[in-house]
């Protein structure tokens, strides 16, 4: 018999500087990846493997959110102080999962569109030493 586990959102945190993010757009929320491969091969000619390890530490968090979620301004304060700081993102269902770094920077903040619905925004946070556990 396959075994039954449960998802929660709510059990999912995104800290910024120390601030928890809210406001956020159903559907995939969050997003976060590093932006190289961890290595890069090479074939040479007789078939042999050289692994050369990538030392690009980068990531990106990706964060969807309503376009009125008061966290909106906050993340705007940061990207005008032009200062470093830290994001966390913790998932606290079955399997903890954790990733993110110290030294971070908002790309841009995104377009802002009005309509008779909420409508989602994306908010890229550039992170110069992603990490994961």
């Amino acid at each position: 018999m396959g075994q039954t586990t449960t998802y929660d959102f709510k059990k999912v945190s995104v800290i910024v500087d120390g601030v928890i993010i809210t406001g956020f757009m159903d559907g995939e929320s969050i997003a976060s990846e590093k932006n190289e491969d961890d290595v890069t091969a090479h074939v040479g000619a007789g078939g042999d493997v050289t692994f050369s390890e990538t030392n690009d530490d980068t990531g990106t968090i990706t964060l969807t959110l309503k376009s009125t979620s008061s966290s909106l301004p906050y993340l705007q304060s940061l990207r005008k102080a032009k200062k470093l700081f830290s994001t966390q993102v913790v998932d606290s269902n079955n399997q903890t999962y954790r990733c993110g770094g110290n030294e971070c920077r908002i790309v841009k903040m995104p377009p802002r569109n009005w309509g008779n619905e909420v409508t989602g925004v994306e908010i890229g946070i550039l992170v110069a030493d992603f990490k994961e556990a």
